[in-house]
C-alpha cells in the first residue's frame, strides 16, 4: 500500500466495504467496546466526532432492552454461563471529554458505561508517550465529574493504573494506588482493571485475580461463558467507523474488524501510515 493507503477517507471506504460481510445475527456473549475520547478536536483515530458517537448511541439504542448492559451485568451473565448477547460501553484513561461531550448522551438515553481511570491524572493533564492527546495535552476528568456520573448509577469507574504505567512497569503499587484514590475521592472500590495499551502482564495474574472480576486486554473479540477474567476481551471504536461497520462490531464474528487489523498491520509492515 501506499504511504496513506489506510487514512483518512481511504480508511472509511475501506471500511464500508467490508461491513458488508456482517452478519444479522446478534455476537453472543459481552461485546465491550473500547472508547477514549469523545470530540476532543483531534485529528487521533481514538477520539470519535460527537456527531458520530450521537449516531452510535441511536443504533444502540435500536436494540433490544436489556442488551446495553454494565460491566458487572455482562460480568454476572457469563458467570452463569449465559450467552446473552451483551454490548458494554467503556472508556479508557479519563478524559474531560468524555464528561463534557459523552456523558449528557449517555445520561439521557440512559446508557450505562464504564470509565477506565488513570487516577493520577485527574484534574490534570493527559499526556504520556503514545497518549490520543499526542503532544499538545489534553484536560482529565476532576473528581467532582467522576462523582456526578458515579452517583448516577450508569458509570462504573474502574482501574487504568494511578499513572498509566507502561505495562512493563505494572505493579501492585499501581493498582492499590489507584484503588485507593478512587476509594478516597468517590467512596468506592474499583472493581474491574484494563491493561494500558491493552498489552495483558502475566506476572501480575495473581495480583489481578486477588483484586478485580475482570482484567481487559485489547485483544479483538467477544467475552463467552468460560472467559478468562484476566484476559477479558475487547473491541475499538475509532474516528474513522462507518456507521455499518460500527453496527458490525455488534453482530456475526467481528470478521470485519479483524479484516481491518490485518490490512492495518500488513500497511505498517510495509511502511505506510495506518
Amino acid at each position: 500500500m501506499a504511504g496513506s493507503a489506510v487514512s483518512g477517507g481511504v480508511r472509511g471506504r475501506v471500511k464500508q466495504q467490508l461491513a458488508r460481510v456482517t452478519g444479522d445475527v446478534p455476537g453472543e456473549g459481552a461485546t465491550v467496546l473500547i472508547y477514549h475520547r469523545v470530540g476532543g478536536g483531534s485529528a487521533d483515530e481514538l477520539d470519535v466526532t460527537t456527531a458520530d458517537f450521537t449516531a452510535q448511541l441511536d443504533l444502540l439504542a435500536e436494540l433490544p432492552p436489556g442488551r446495553v448492559v454494565g460491566l458487572d451485568e455482562a460480568t454476572d451473565r457469563l458467570e452463569a454461563g449465559r450467552r446473552t448477547p451483551s454490548t458494554v460501553l467503556t472508556f479508557d484513561d479519563g478524559f474531560a471529554d468524555v464528561y463534557e461531550n459523552a456523558w449528557p448522551l449517555l445520561e439521557e438515553r440512559g446508557l450505562p458505561f464504564t470509565v477506565y481511570l488513570a487516577s493520577g491524572r485527574v484534574g490534570g493533564e493527559m499526556r504520556w508517550e503514545g497518549s490520543t492527546a499526542k503532544e499538545s495535552g489534553a484536560p482529565g476528568l476532576s473528581w467532582d465529574q467522576l462523582r456526578e456520573m458515579a452517583a448516577s448509577g450508569l458509570c462504573t469507574v474502574a482501574n487504568h493504573t494511578r499513572s498509566h504505567a507502561r505495562p512493563a512497569l505494572l505493579s501492585t503499587a499501581e493498582l492499590d494506588g489507584c484503588n485507593d484514590d478512587v476509594e478516597e475521592h468517590l467512596g468506592i472500590r474499583p472493581k474491574h482493571f484494563a491493561y494500558t495499551w491493552g498489552v495483558p502482564v502475566p506476572h501480575m495474574d495473581a495480583a489481578l485475580r486477588a483484586r478485580f472480576r475482570t482484567a481487559a486486554t485489547g485483544q479483538v473479540g467477544r467475552n463467552g461463558p468460560g472467559f478468562d477474567p484476566v484476559r477479558f476481551c475487547r473491541v475499538p471504536v475509532r474516528r474513522t467507523d462507518p456507521i455499518d461497520f460500527y453496527r458490525a462490531k455488534l453482530y456475526g464474528r467481528l470478521l470485519p474488524e479483524r479484516a481491518y487489523a490485518r490490512i492495518v498491520a500488513t500497511a505498517k509492515a510495509v511502511g505506510a501510515r495506518a
